[in-house]
């Protein structure tokens, strides 16, 4: 069994993990019923996704092979 560590941390066992699909990054929300606690998965909200709405306009009309090379570079440009 997972022990609380001074901070107050646990940690969630592989299998719950997997069984909520939780993975690094994600948020969880922690509920109280009666004596229990219920552990959740926080789903993501449209208002977090309403932030990155735009983020990327300035490619608009750019080909996906431009803006990868322009991300990636010249591969003759290794060492300039």
């Amino acid at each position: 069994m997972p022990k609380v560590t001074q901070k107050g941390q646990v940690t969630i066992p592989h299998q719950i993990r997997s069984l909520l699909s939780i993975k690094t990054g994600d948020e969880v929300i922690f509920q109280i019923d009666k004596e229990k606690v219920l552990l959740k998965k926080r789903e993501a909200s449209i208002k977090n996704i309403k932030k990155y709405i735009g983020f990327l306009s300035h490619l608009t009309g750019r080909r996906t092979e431009d803006i990868i090379y322009d991300l990636r570079g010249n591969a003759n440009d290794i060492g300039d």
